[in-house]
């Protein structure tokens, strides 16, 4: 009989109810387990100031960093459907979470943000600057939803990655990507200027 470890099978109730709520709404993008067991751990570190998620969805990855925020933190998740954001909001019921409808840039003046979950395809693209400048120094950007190399689509192979190249090779930032699963990484950034 083999072990099965917590770090492997844990899925908090919050969680777990978001990801219910999630499929209800017949919604697939949902942050995956992975990616939320991360998540949940570097949220965790902050001890001071607020964390900023791009793209609630249906609020899988807002369960991941509520489930293990510090009491002093605000959390703030902006997503640009109202449906989402409402629907979110009555289902997630939290003191500590504010859920925002519309452009993520709104929320710029809120910040700057100590740890960003950026999970919104055009604040990791075209808008980055915007997102770099919206992290606090010494903060951390967590960006999820990436390819390995290795599992590149034919059409990609030799074609510049201008998402990794900026947010991987940026002067402001010691960053590195890192596997979630053998199909599936992640980039963590910190700011140090």
């Amino acid at each position: 009989m083999s072990t099965l470890y917590r770090s492997n099978t844990y899925v908090p109730e919050l969680v777990r109810a978001s990801k219910i709520f999630a499929k209800s709404k017949g919604f697939g993008n949902s942050c995956s387990d992975e990616a939320g067991r991360l998540l949940s751990i570097l949220a965790g570190q902050v001890t001071h100031g607020k964390i900023l998620e791009v793209g609630t969805g249906f609020g899988v990855g807002s369960s991941w960093i509520l489930s293990s925020i510090a009491p002093t933190i605000k959390f703030i998740t902006v997503d640009h459907s109202k449906e989402k954001i409402e629907a979110t909001a009555n289902h997630i019921t939290h003191k500590q979470a504010e859920f925002i409808y519309g452009d993520w840039k709104d929320v710029i003046a809120k910040g700057p943000f100590q740890f960003i979950f950026a999970d919104a395809a055009a604040a990791k693209t075209i808008e980055g600057e915007l997102l770099f400048n919206t992290l606090d120094i010494g903060g951390m950007l967590f960006m999820d939803d990436f390819t390995p190399e290795e599992n590149f689509p034919e059409e990609w192979i030799g074609k510049p990655d201008k998402v990794r190249e900026y947010w991987l090779n940026h002067s402001g930032l010691i960053a590195t990507e890192i596997y979630l699963t053998s199909t599936s990484s992640a980039i963590l950034a910190t700011k140090i200027k």
